[in-house]
C-alpha cells in the first residue's frame, strides 16, 4: 500500500494532507424519490442515457450501521458515467438511513461525493484519517462475497461542504463489473443485483 501525504503550511492542525484520498475522487450521488423518474430527467435534460439499475441493493449487505448503531436499512440505486465521473442515484426503501433523513430535511438533490480507494488497506487508512480529523461516520455497509467486495462508509462533512463524503473500495467481480460498465462491455454495474423493481413502489 502506498499512502502518499504532503505537508502544507495552510494545514492549521499541522498534520499531513492525505493525497491518496484526493486522487481517488470519482463520484457524486443524488438522493431521489423514484429512480425511474430521476433517470428520465438525466436522459432528457443532460443526455446521460446509459444506466444500470440495482434494486434491493442493501438486502444482503453486512456490517450495516447508522450513526454508530446497527440498522437494517434498505435502498436501491442507479448508475451511469458522465465523462469519468460516476453518477449515482439513490432511492431509500426502508429502515433508518441518511438517505431518508436527507429527503425529510432537504428533499431530493445532491447527497454525497465519493472517493474510491484502490484496496482495503487504503480504505482503512482513509477512515482512520477522517476519524483523526474528528469526522463522524454516519452510515456504512459491506457487500461481502468470495468473488468480490464493495465496502463503503459515509462521513458527516455537511458543515464543511454541504453534503456527506463517501469512502469506498471495490475488488474482484465487483471491480470487473464497474470497469466493464464504464467501458461499455457490460450493462451489469452491480453483479447479481435485480434490474427490475421486485415489487411495485408504494405511493
Amino acid at each position: 500500500m502506498t499512502t502518499n501525504t504532503v505537508a502544507t503550511a495552510a494545514d492549521a492542525a499541522g498534520a499531513e494532507v492525505p493525497a491518496f484520498i484526493g486522487q481517488a475522487f470519482d463520484q457524486i450521488c443524488f438522493v431521489v424519490e423514484d429512480l425511474d423518474t430521476a433517470i428520465d430527467h438525466w436522459r432528457r435534460v443532460n443526455g446521460v442515457d446509459r444506466w444500470s439499475t440495482a434494486y434491493d441493493l442493501a438486502k444482503h449487505q453486512v456490517d450495516k450501521e447508522y450513526w454508530g448503531e446497527p440498522e437494517d436499512f434498505q435502498f436501491s440505486c442507479a448508475y451511469s458515467f458522465a465523462g469519468d465521473t460516476l453518477i449515482e442515484l439513490a432511492e431509500h426503501d426502508g429502515g433508518r438511513s441518511i438517505y431518508r433523513d436527507w429527503l425529510d430535511e432537504h428533499g431530493t438533490g445532491p447527497h454525497h461525493i465519493g472517493f474510491r480507494l484502490p484496496d482495503p488497506a487504503e480504505f482503512e487508512a482513509a477512515e482512520a484519517h477522517y476519524t483523526a480529523r474528528g469526522l463522524v461516520k454516519a452510515m456504512a455497509g459491506w457487500f461481502r462475497a468470495d468473488t468480490g467486495n464493495c465496502r463503503w462508509s459515509y462521513w458527516d462533512t455537511r458543515e464543511a461542504i454541504g453534503c456527506y463524503t463517501e469512502l469506498y473500495y471495490v475488488d474482484g467481480a465487483a471491480l470487473e463489473a464497474l470497469e466493464g460498465f464504464r467501458a461499455g462491455t457490460t450493462d451489469d454495474f452491480i453483479p447479481g443485483a435485480p434490474h427490475v423493481r421486485p415489487a411495485p413502489k408504494e405511493a
